[in-house]
Protein backbone atom coordinates (compact mmCIF):
# COMPACT_ATOMS: atom_id res chain seq x y z
CA UNK A 1 0.00 0.00 0.00
CA UNK A 2 1.36 3.54 -0.88
CA UNK A 3 2.62 5.37 2.02
CA UNK A 4 1.99 9.09 2.31
CA UNK A 5 4.70 10.94 3.61
CA UNK A 6 5.56 14.81 4.37
CA UNK A 7 8.99 15.94 4.78
CA UNK A 8 9.93 19.84 6.11
CA UNK A 9 12.46 21.20 4.45
CA UNK A 10 12.66 19.07 1.32
CA UNK A 11 13.98 21.22 -1.55
CA UNK A 12 17.75 21.69 -0.47
CA UNK A 13 20.85 19.26 0.67
CA UNK A 14 20.15 16.01 2.45
CA UNK A 15 16.33 16.96 2.39
CA UNK A 16 15.94 16.66 -1.72
CA UNK A 17 18.00 13.41 -1.57
CA UNK A 18 15.74 12.07 0.92
CA UNK A 19 12.53 13.42 -0.87
CA UNK A 20 13.92 11.87 -4.39
CA UNK A 21 14.24 8.67 -2.36
CA UNK A 22 10.87 8.68 -0.95
CA UNK A 23 9.41 9.56 -4.53
CA UNK A 24 11.46 6.77 -5.78
CA UNK A 25 10.14 4.15 -3.27
CA UNK A 26 6.87 4.75 -4.28
CA UNK A 27 5.36 7.11 -1.85
CA UNK A 28 3.03 10.06 -2.04
CA UNK A 29 5.48 12.70 -0.82
CA UNK A 30 4.53 16.39 0.45
CA UNK A 31 7.40 18.72 0.70
CA UNK A 32 6.70 21.76 3.19
CA UNK A 33 9.44 24.23 2.83
CA UNK A 34 10.01 28.19 2.66
CA UNK A 35 11.94 27.87 -0.62
CA UNK A 36 9.28 27.71 -3.34
CA UNK A 37 9.43 24.18 -5.73
CA UNK A 38 7.27 24.07 -8.89
CA UNK A 39 5.79 20.76 -7.89
CA UNK A 40 1.83 19.97 -7.18
CA UNK A 41 2.82 18.47 -3.97
CA UNK A 42 4.76 21.33 -2.80
CA UNK A 43 3.24 23.12 0.61
CA UNK A 44 5.15 27.00 0.79
CA UNK A 45 5.29 27.63 4.72
CA UNK A 46 7.77 29.09 7.10
CA UNK A 47 7.66 26.89 10.29
CA UNK A 48 8.39 29.53 12.32
CA UNK A 49 5.46 31.21 11.14
CA UNK A 50 2.16 30.74 13.46
CA UNK A 51 0.33 32.30 11.03
CA UNK A 52 1.27 30.01 8.12
CA UNK A 53 1.43 26.64 10.09
CA UNK A 54 -2.66 27.32 10.41
CA UNK A 55 -3.10 28.17 6.81
CA UNK A 56 -1.23 24.72 6.69
CA UNK A 57 -2.97 22.95 8.68
CA UNK A 58 -6.39 23.89 6.73
CA UNK A 59 -4.86 23.08 3.34
CA UNK A 60 -3.79 19.32 4.79
CA UNK A 61 -7.19 18.99 6.46
CA UNK A 62 -7.30 15.47 7.73
CA UNK A 63 -5.54 13.67 5.31
CA UNK A 64 -3.41 11.31 6.70
CA UNK A 65 0.27 11.27 7.09
CA UNK A 66 2.42 7.79 7.29
CA UNK A 67 5.59 9.16 7.56
CA UNK A 68 6.50 12.78 8.99
CA UNK A 69 10.22 13.60 8.07
CA UNK A 70 12.35 16.97 9.67
CA UNK A 71 15.33 17.79 7.52
CA UNK A 72 14.80 21.64 7.85
CA UNK A 73 18.06 23.88 8.53
CA UNK A 74 18.48 27.36 8.78
CA UNK A 75 20.47 28.80 6.51
CA UNK A 76 20.93 32.87 7.35
CA UNK A 77 23.05 35.48 9.23
CA UNK A 78 21.05 35.28 12.67
CA UNK A 79 22.23 31.79 14.21
CA UNK A 80 19.99 32.68 17.08
CA UNK A 81 16.87 31.96 14.69
CA UNK A 82 18.61 28.48 14.18
CA UNK A 83 17.31 26.98 17.87
CA UNK A 84 13.48 28.46 16.67
CA UNK A 85 13.69 26.51 13.29
CA UNK A 86 15.27 23.46 14.69
CA UNK A 87 13.68 22.64 18.13
CA UNK A 88 10.77 25.41 18.62
CA UNK A 89 9.33 24.81 15.23
CA UNK A 90 9.58 21.06 14.69
CA UNK A 91 7.76 20.64 18.38
CA UNK A 92 4.97 23.59 16.87
CA UNK A 93 4.73 21.14 13.75
CA UNK A 94 4.51 17.51 15.79
CA UNK A 95 2.02 19.16 18.07
CA UNK A 96 -0.45 20.13 15.07
CA UNK A 97 -0.49 17.14 12.53
CA UNK A 98 -0.22 14.50 15.11
CA UNK A 99 -4.14 13.81 14.93
CA UNK A 100 -3.40 13.38 10.89
CA UNK A 101 -0.51 10.31 11.84
CA UNK A 102 -1.25 7.17 11.01
CA UNK A 103 -1.27 3.98 13.14
CA UNK A 104 1.98 2.52 13.14
CA UNK A 105 3.80 5.53 11.26
CA UNK A 106 6.96 7.18 11.27
CA UNK A 107 8.80 10.32 12.55
CA UNK A 108 12.16 10.90 11.32
CA UNK A 109 14.22 13.88 12.93
CA UNK A 110 17.54 14.83 11.94
CA UNK A 111 19.85 15.97 13.91
CA UNK A 112 23.62 16.22 13.73
CA UNK A 113 26.90 14.33 15.66
CA UNK A 114 27.38 17.89 17.18
CA UNK A 115 25.25 16.63 20.46
CA UNK A 116 28.30 14.06 21.30
CA UNK A 117 30.69 16.37 19.84
CA UNK A 118 32.55 19.68 19.12
CA UNK A 119 32.38 20.87 15.54
CA UNK A 120 34.75 24.37 15.37
CA UNK A 121 32.50 25.33 12.22
CA UNK A 122 29.53 25.83 13.82
CA UNK A 123 28.37 27.89 17.37
CA UNK A 124 26.97 27.25 20.54
CA UNK A 125 23.61 27.21 19.65
CA UNK A 126 23.89 24.87 16.91
CA UNK A 127 25.42 22.64 19.38
CA UNK A 128 23.11 23.12 22.34
CA UNK A 129 19.78 23.24 19.83
CA UNK A 130 20.45 19.85 18.38
CA UNK A 131 20.94 18.20 22.03
CA UNK A 132 17.61 19.76 22.96
CA UNK A 133 15.86 18.08 19.63
CA UNK A 134 17.05 14.94 20.22
CA UNK A 135 15.71 15.03 24.07
CA UNK A 136 12.37 16.23 21.70
CA UNK A 137 12.85 13.04 20.01
CA UNK A 138 12.56 10.67 23.31
CA UNK A 139 9.87 12.53 24.61
CA UNK A 140 7.62 12.46 21.68
CA UNK A 141 9.19 8.46 21.62
CA UNK A 142 7.08 7.60 24.89
CA UNK A 143 4.18 10.03 24.46
CA UNK A 144 2.91 9.34 20.69
CA UNK A 145 4.38 5.39 21.15
CA UNK A 146 0.60 4.79 22.54
CA UNK A 147 -0.59 5.98 19.18
CA UNK A 148 1.67 3.43 17.47
CA UNK A 149 3.63 6.43 16.37
CA UNK A 150 7.52 6.05 16.31
CA UNK A 151 9.72 8.68 16.76
CA UNK A 152 13.52 8.13 15.96
CA UNK A 153 16.43 10.69 15.05
CA UNK A 154 19.54 10.67 12.48
CA UNK A 155 23.03 11.96 13.46
CA UNK A 156 24.95 12.68 9.94
CA UNK A 157 28.47 13.49 10.12
CA UNK A 158 30.57 15.62 7.85
CA UNK A 159 29.07 14.28 4.51
CA UNK A 160 29.18 14.61 0.54
CA UNK A 161 25.95 16.73 -0.22
CA UNK A 162 24.47 18.01 -2.92
CA UNK A 163 25.78 21.60 -2.22
CA UNK A 164 29.07 20.79 -1.48
CA UNK A 165 29.74 17.75 -4.06
CA UNK A 166 31.67 19.13 -6.11
CA UNK A 167 34.45 20.47 -3.79
CA UNK A 168 34.72 17.37 -2.30
CA UNK A 169 34.91 15.54 -5.56
CA UNK A 170 37.92 17.10 -6.59
CA UNK A 171 40.92 15.17 -8.03
CA UNK A 172 43.22 16.18 -5.05
CA UNK A 173 40.51 17.50 -2.17
CA UNK A 174 42.82 17.49 0.60
CA UNK A 175 40.01 17.55 3.42
CA UNK A 176 37.90 14.37 1.90
CA UNK A 177 41.81 12.48 1.72
CA UNK A 178 42.22 13.21 5.34
CA UNK A 179 38.42 12.39 6.16
CA UNK A 180 38.64 9.29 4.41
CA UNK A 181 41.73 8.05 5.90
CA UNK A 182 40.74 8.64 9.69
CA UNK A 183 37.26 6.78 9.00
CA UNK A 184 36.96 3.11 10.06
CA UNK A 185 34.83 2.75 6.56
CA UNK A 186 37.97 4.61 4.78
CA UNK A 187 35.15 6.93 2.79
CA UNK A 188 33.11 9.82 3.12
CA UNK A 189 29.76 9.52 3.69
CA UNK A 190 27.15 10.77 1.45
CA UNK A 191 23.69 11.97 1.37
CA UNK A 192 22.37 8.85 0.15
CA UNK A 193 23.65 7.15 3.39
CA UNK A 194 20.85 9.23 4.94
CA UNK A 195 18.29 8.88 2.87
CA UNK A 196 18.68 4.91 2.62
CA UNK A 197 18.56 5.58 6.63
CA UNK A 198 15.25 7.41 6.34
CA UNK A 199 14.11 4.52 4.30
CA UNK A 200 14.20 1.89 6.44
CA UNK A 201 13.11 3.84 9.49
CA UNK A 202 9.90 5.06 7.68
CA UNK A 203 9.31 1.07 6.80
CA UNK A 204 7.51 -1.42 8.02
CA UNK A 205 10.63 -3.58 9.02
CA UNK A 206 11.62 -0.77 11.63
CA UNK A 207 7.99 -1.46 13.25
CA UNK A 208 9.48 -1.88 16.87
CA UNK A 209 12.38 0.49 17.15
CA UNK A 210 11.50 3.85 18.60
CA UNK A 211 13.44 6.70 20.27
CA UNK A 212 16.83 5.80 19.11
CA UNK A 213 19.29 8.43 17.92
CA UNK A 214 21.26 6.82 14.97
CA UNK A 215 24.40 8.28 14.14
CA UNK A 216 25.78 7.65 10.54
CA UNK A 217 29.55 8.17 10.57
CA UNK A 218 31.55 5.79 9.43
CA UNK A 219 32.22 4.72 12.56
CA UNK A 220 34.63 7.84 13.48
CA UNK A 221 32.98 8.53 16.74
CA UNK A 222 34.74 4.92 17.86
CA UNK A 223 38.32 6.46 18.21
CA UNK A 224 40.23 8.48 20.26
CA UNK A 225 42.16 12.05 19.72
CA UNK A 226 45.29 9.54 19.84
CA UNK A 227 44.35 6.99 17.50
CA UNK A 228 43.22 9.50 14.85
CA UNK A 229 46.69 11.31 15.48
CA UNK A 230 48.57 8.22 14.60
CA UNK A 231 46.73 7.38 11.46
CA UNK A 232 47.00 10.56 10.14
CA UNK A 233 50.80 10.29 11.08
CA UNK A 234 51.19 6.76 9.94
CA UNK A 235 52.41 5.50 13.12
CA UNK A 236 51.42 2.15 14.74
Amino acid sequence: MKKTSVIIGGTKGIGSVISKSLKKRGDLTFIISRNKLDNKNFFKCDINSNLELSILKKKIGNKKIDNLIFSQRYRGAYPEKDFELQLNATNKVIKILKKNLSKNSSIVILSSIATTTILHDQNEIYHYTRSALEGLVKYYACTLGKMGVRVNCIQPSKLIKPENKKYFLKKKNIDRKILEKITPLKRMGKSEDIANLTLFLTSDASSFITGTIIPVDGGLRLLSQESIYRIIMNKK
